[in-house]
C-alpha cells in the first residue's frame, strides 16, 4: 500500500494507507480544546469545546475504515486483534498521566487528592465520564469512545458493515442502545449525542468503502465543497452559543459532527484544505495531540507554577500548549510509539493464530 497521495476514484482511496491530513485537523482540534480551558473569556464564545466531537468523528471514520479494509484482505474481523491495537494505543500512556497526576495531588493533598480519591474507580474501570469533578476530567471522552470501541467492532462482524445489508439497521440500532445505556440523569456531557460523531466518522467510512456510494461522496472532494464546509464550521464555532441557545447544545452538536464529518472526503483528496491541513507542523501536533490532551492541565499548571506573576488569557494558552507540545513529543517518541509498534505486532500476531467473528459479506470492491 502507497502513503498519501492525490486521491481521485475508489482504488487510489483503498490503497492509501496514511491519510496525513486528518492528522492536521487532530491539531486544529486540540487546539480548540486548549482555547476553550485556558483561552479566558474571550475564547469562550468560540466553544471550543466542540473540538473533542472532531475527534469522535475522526475515530468513527478511523477504525471503521481498518475494519473494513481487514475484512476484505482476510474475509473476517479479528475481534482480539483489533482490542489489542486500541488497548496499546490508548490505556499504557492514559494510566501514566493518570498515576502521575495521583502522585502529585497524592503530594499535594487537599481538594485535588479528595477529588483524585472519589474519582478513582471511574478512572480505573474507564467509567470516566460518570466521575465527579477531578484533574483529569477532560477523559471523560475516553470513556465514550471507548464503550464505542467494545460495542461497534462486535456489532461490525455479527452484522455486517453496510446500511444495504438487511442487518445494517439492526448494527445501527444496537450502536445507538450502547449509546443511550451510558446515559441517565447526568450532566450534559453524558448525552447520547457524544455518540453521534463515532456513528457520523462510520458513516463516511462505509461510504467511502462502497464503489457504489464512494460516487456519492465525491461531490464533498471539489476545492469549492471543501471551502463551502470549511467557512460553514469556522461560522458554527463564532456563533455557537447563539446557535446552542437558539436550537439547544444537542442540536448543536449534531450540525458540527455532520460538517465535521461532510469535510472528511475533502481531506482524503487533493485539495487545497487536503496540503494546507497536511503542513509540517500541523503534522507535528496532530500526531502528538492524544498525549497534549491527556497532558494539558498538567501543562498548565506548570505554567501557572513557574510564572512570577499571574498569568491567563492568551499567554497561558499559548504557554500552555507549548509546554505540552514538548513534553507530548518526550511521550510521543519514547512511550506512545514503542508501545503502539509493539501492540500491531501482537494483534498481528493473535489475527493469525486465533479464529475470529466471520464478517458479513458484502465488500466495497465488489459493492
Amino acid at each position: 500500500m502507497r502513503e498519501q497521495g492525490p486521491v481521485y476514484g475508489l482504488d487510489d482511496y483503498l490503497q492509501t494507507r496514511n491519510f496525513a491530513a486528518l492528522d492536521g485537523l487532530r491539531a486544529l482540534a486540540v487546539f480548540l480544546v486548549f482555547g476553550f480551558h485556558f483561552g479566558g473569556p474571550k475564547w469562550d464564545r468560540f466553544s471550543g469545546w466542540l473540538g473533542v466531537h472532531a475527534f469522535f468523528v475522526l475515530s468513527g471514520f478511523l477504525i471503521t475504515t481498518l475494519l473494513l479494509r481487514e475484512r476484505d484482505a482476510t474475509g473476517r474481523v479479528s475481534l482480539k486483534a483489533f482490542y489489542i491495537r486500541r488497548a496499546a494505543r490508548i490505556l499504557p500512556l492514559y494510566f501514566l498521566v493518570y498515576l502521575l497526576v495521583l502522585g502529585l495531588s497524592y503530594i499535594a493533598q487537599g481538594t485535588a487528592w479528595e477529588q483524585m480519591k472519589a474519582a478513582t474507580p471511574y478512572y480505573l474501570t474507564l467509567l470516566n465520564e460518570f466521575a465527579g469533578f477531578a484533574p483529569l476530567q477532560m477523559t471523560w471522552t475516553l470513556g465514550v469512545e471507548w464503550k464505542y470501541y467494545l460495542v461497534w467492532p462486535v456489532v461490525f462482524a455479527l452484522f455486517g458493515s453496510t446500511c444495504a445489508s438487511r442487518f445494517g439497521t439492526v448494527a445501527c440500532g444496537l450502536t445507538l442502545l450502547a449509546a443511550v445505556w451510558t446515559m441517565g440523569a447526568h450532566p450534559s456531557w453524558f448525552s447520547p449525542w457524544h455518540y453521534a460523531g463515532m456513528l457520523a466518522g462510520s458513516a463516511v467510512a462505509i461510504a467511502m468503502h462502497s464503489r457504489r456510494t464512494f460516487g456519492w461522496m465525491r461531490v464533498f472532494m471539489s476545492p469549492a465543497a471543501a471551502a463551502v464546509v470549511a467557512l460553514a464550521l469556522v461560522a458554527v464555532h463564532r456563533k455557537s452559543l447563539a446557535l446552542s441557545a437558539w436550537l439547544g447544545e444537542p442540536q448543536l452538536i449534531a450540525i458540527y459532527v455532520v460538517l465535521v464529518a461532510m469535510l472528511l472526503p475533502s481531506l482524503v483528496a487533493s485539495t487545497w484544505l487536503q496540503r494546507v491541513l497536511s503542513s509540517r507542523f500541523l503534522l507535528f501536533v496532530g500526531r502528538r495531540s492524544y498525549a497534549m490532551y491527556l497532558v494539558q492541565y498538567l501543562a498548565a499548571q506548570a505554567v501557572i507554577g513557574m510564572s512570577p506573576s499571574t498569568v491567563a488569557g492568551p499567554l497561558l494558552l499559548f504557554a500552555s500548549f507549548g509546554v505540552a507540545l514538548v513534553a507530548s513529543d518526550f511521550l510521543y517518541r519514547w512511550f506512545e510509539k514503542p508501545i503502539t509498534a509493539w501492540g500491531q505486532r501482537r494483534a498481528g500476531a493473535a489475527a493469525q493464530q486465533a479464529p475470529a467473528l466471520p464478517a458479513a459479506a458484502g465488500g466495497a470492491a465488489s459493492a
